[in-house]
Order: structure tokens, then C-alpha cells, then sequence
């Protein structure tokens, strides 16, 4: 087992925890559906972060040419993937039964949620950066310009409670990620 296959496991272990939260947390409101207030941004952000995880899970990829490893390097690449579980853990409640509101969980976990998510927007430009130059100048001007609207959005999102912007944010962040899954990601070689 060489290095990166060795140090991936984690990584990927602690991804597939946040994506099995998202789904038994869509499996749960499937199963009390008709006991409980659903809130449409609640169910889109849950599906922004399961596309999310899979996302970074897919761009980790990237590391298995990296042929020196250290602890900190090691600790850096399993970052992303612990904020991506956290947000998880932040998107549903520990137990849903009847008579669970979805808007009034979203909005009690809000500030922390896209906190953690902005703090993902400059760790995936570092991210970039430590997989060389060529790679960061590789991305193009839209990168840093998309990352930097992004922190800034997450941002809003974690110091306001107005439904219209969390409405707007949710579904942007959307079209965003199937725009960049569809332009920038290529087959695994």
C-alpha cells in the first residue's frame, strides 16, 4: 500500500460519515414525512452538502502524486473532510420525530453551519496552491473570484436570518456546484 492509498482511508472514512449522515438524515424525513415541518433550504443545503462531500472525496484524488508526506500535511488534507462531517452533524438534528421543525433547526444551527463553510472556500485555495503553481494558474481568474464570493456568501449566510437570502444562497450554491462538476472535473486517470 503506498503512502496517499495508506492516508486516504481516513480521509475517505470521515467523508463517508458525513455523506451517511446527510442520507440517514433524508432516510429519517422520508420515514416521518408527514409529522414534521420540511423547509425546502434545509433539504436543498442538505443536498448541497452531500454533493459537496463527494466532491472533496473526488478532488482528494488529486494528492496521489504527492510522493512526500508529513503529519501536518496529512492533518491539512483531513481538514476539509472534518468540516464537511461537522456541517453534517449541524444540518440535521440528532434524532427527528413528529413534530420536528426543519426551519427552526436550520436557523438555530445557521451561524455555525456556514461558518464551517466558509472556512472551507480558502482551505480548498490552499489546497490548490499546495498541489503546485502550475495547478493554482491552471484553475484561471474565475477561481479565486468564484472562492471569494463564495466566503463572502457563506458569510452572510452565517449573520443573517433573512429567508430571501438563504433561499438565494442555497439554490446559487446549487447551480454553482453542478456548473463546476460539469465544466472542471475530468476522469480519474
Amino acid at each position: 500500500m503506498n503512502p496517499f492509498s495508506y492516508l486516504a482511508f481516513l480521509t475517505s472514512v470521515v467523508l463517508a460519515l458525513s455523506i451517511t449522515r446527510v442520507m440517514t438524515g433524508i432516510g429519517r424525513l422520508l420515514q416521518v414525512r408527514g409529522s414534521i415541518r420540511v423547509y425546502w433550504v434545509h433539504l436543498v443545503w442538505a443536498l448541497n452538502l452531500l454533493l459537496y462531500a463527494v466532491l472533496i472525496w473526488w478532488i482528494q484524488y488529486r494528492w496521489q502524486t504527492q510522493a512526500q508526506w508529513n503529519f501536518f500535511l496529512f492533518l491539512f488534507v483531513l481538514l476539509s473532510p472534518t468540516l464537511a462531517f461537522l456541517e453534517a452533524v449541524l444540518l440535521f438534528p440528532d434524532t427527528i420525530e413528529n413534530g420536528t421543525d426543519l426551519k427552526q433547526h436550520y436557523f438555530a444551527n445557521h451561524r455555525w453551519f456556514f461558518a464551517l463553510g466558509a472556512l472551507l472556500l480558502p482551505l480548498d485555495a490552499l489546497d490548490t496552491y499546495l498541489k503546485g503553481w502550475d495547478h493554482f494558474v491552471a484553475q484561471g481568474i474565475i477561481y479565486p473570484i468564484t472562492l471569494s464570493l463564495l466566503f463572502v456568501l457563506n458569510l452572510g449566510a452565517a449573520f443573517t436570518r433573512n429567508e430571501r437570502y438563504h433561499a438565494f444562497y442555497a439554490l446559487f450554491f446549487l447551480v454553482y456546484l453542478l456548473i463546476f462538476i460539469s465544466i472542471n472535473l475530468r476522469v480519474i486517470a
